[in-house]
């Protein structure tokens, strides 16, 4: 039997992460909405060229800031997890950490960016490059921030923070673009909005307190896996487009009078960052769920909670499959439907079948990320960085070879795509079998049946339901979504007793 005080800390720890979920959830959703403000918004004030150059910098930038923000993010946030007193000091030591990282590393940045546009072949990118390297050292600094709040479940400022990151970015951008300043002139707002969100962090955060420090070798023994594993993770992520860019543009010079034009390359970048533009949607919604499992996996192993820590890592997992392939297969089914609700006709005729792909390499991408969350929040991040190397190396070397050797148009996309998944793919596997080997705990092949019987029943429907316009494109997401959730409880995958758990939280 539990003693007295086991039954409130578990109903605490629930509540915490029930109502955690949802404010970064919620979080998550708004940024979406916003980043697709701007994704939308641009294409219709720039012609496809200048879009696909944004797309590039934003490419190339996005990288390194999301390796500083995800990194310091999970380190800050564990070693604040294990010790509530002991939270301020460790939030100081932090932030000093990342002081002279994000300094060097901006620095870096700032003087490479014109030997990165000439390796891919446009040197006009470098200047664009040039103007990010002051987001390079905001993130570094605002993500300790955010980690402290993480560490300490504070998950509801968090969300807030974030929140009015997305709000203040968003407005920045689409202010810089329609003032008439082109690419230069968004850049301008989004390094000028991560300057005003790390301000604002500091005020509500603050810079913690003096107290005992952690050994340095300890606190950088664990912060280096991550960086090299979360450098990886956005190789897997962004290196596509970069590749795609660099590989169309090393054609344009070996076809000589037959090749596509400068503007073609970046109109073709422009498509495609549009299909990713949708195709990610599953893996941002879930990346929530990373920072709900990394703190309760952190503090379950910690203390040494095996039964915990398997309870966990079954009900992310399920979870996560069952929601991804919810958004992906209508998606997909309904591909080219869903391009058209958002932006014109040669995006829609480009960009549409690579969405069909790549969606479902971007479910395969969450579940990695989620696994490598857990294997990492056990203290194992070098386990989470071997497999992100891999997989980016296939990623990069497919996306050459393949784009390479397809006809330059949407087939250059499809490829891209193609190879993509394919990396993705690896490495979900991959770290499910590692996931398995360390905790004993993974996804039911019954669930997995199960959830790909209703995937395929879903883009079925999606597919088959008209789509041709905006309004039926909506529809045939309904559908596809529907059916999908009635197959599962056909199956019996879905029960009363998750609508009923769903709702509790939902009450909390």
């Amino acid at each position: 039997m539990h003693s007295p005080t086991t039954v409130p800390e578990a109903n605490d720890d629930t509540r915490t992460a029930g109502r955690g979920l949802i404010s970064i959830a919620a979080a998550k959703v708004y940024f979406i909405i916003a980043s697709y403000s701007v994704q939308l918004a641009l294409p219709r004030l720039w012609d496809a060229h200048e879009f696909g150059r944004y797309a590039a910098a934003i490419a190339g930038a996005s990288i390194l800031n999301n390796v500083l923000i995800a990194a310091t993010i999970q380190s800050v946030s564990k070693f604040v997890s294990e010790d509530d007193a002991m939270a301020p000091a460790r939030l100081r030591q932090g932030l000093h950490i990342q002081l002279v990282v994000s300094l060097v590393l901006g620095a870096a940045f700032f003087l490479a960016g014109p030997s990165l546009a000439a390796f891919l072949g446009d040197p006009s990118l470098g200047p664009l490059f040039q103007i990010t390297s002051l987001v390079v050292f905001s993130y570094g600094l605002y993500a300790a921030l955010v980690g402290s709040l993480n560490g300490r479940r504070l998950f509801q400022r968090q969300a807030g923070l974030d929140i009015t990151f997305s709000t203040l970015r968003t407005g920045a951008i689409l202010t810089g673009a329609t003032l008439g300043f082109g690419v230069t002139g968004a850049l301008t707002g989004f390094a000028a909005a991560a300057v005003a969100i790390l301000a604002i962090a500091l005020l509500v955060v603050g810079w913690g307190a003096s107290g005992e420090r952690l050994p340095i070798k300890r606190w950088l023994g664990f912060m280096a896996p991550i960086w090299a594993y979360q450098a990886f993770l956005n190789g897997m992520l962004q290196a596509d487009i970069l590749v795609l860019k660099k590989t169309l543009g090393q054609l344009t010079v070996e076809l000589a009078s037959s090749a596509p034009s400068v503007e073609v390359v970046d109109s073709l970048v422009a498509y495609y960052r549009s299909a990713q533009t949708f195709a990610f949607v599953p893996y941002q919604l879930m990346l929530s769920m990373t920072f709900i499992v990394f703190p309760m996996v952190s503090r379950a192993t910690s203390a040494g909670d095996d039964e915990a820590t398997q309870r966990t890592i079954r009900a992310a997992l399920r979870f996560s499959l069952l929601v991804l392939l919810g958004i992906a297969a209508p998606m997909s089914g309904a591909a080219d439907g869903v391009m058209l609700v958002a932006y014109p006709i040669d995006y829609v005729v480009h960009g549409a079948p690579a969405l069909k792909i790549l969606v479902f390499g971007m479910v395969a991408f969450a579940l990695f990320v989620i696994c490598a969350t857990i294997v990492s929040g056990a203290g194992r991040p070098a386990v989470s960085a071997a497999i992100a190397l891999v997989s980016v190396g296939i990623v990069i070397v497919l996306n050459a070879q393949m784009v390479r050797a397809a006809p330059i148009g949407a087939e250059s996309l499809i490829a891209a795509a193609t190879a993509t998944s394919v990396g993705t793919t690896t490495a979900m596997f991959a770290a499910l079998i590692v996931v398995w080997r360390l905790f004993g705990a993974s996804l039911g092949f019954a669930t997995i049946a199960r959830a790909l019987i209703a995937a395929a029943v879903g883009y079925a429907v999606a597919s088959y339901t008209p789509h041709d316009s905006r309004f039926m494109a909506i529809v045939a997401l309904a559908a596809g979504f529907g059916s999908y959730c009635l197959c599962l409880f056909a199956l019996r995958e879905l029960q009363r007793s998750d609508i009923q758990a769903a709702i509790k939280v939902l009450r909390r």
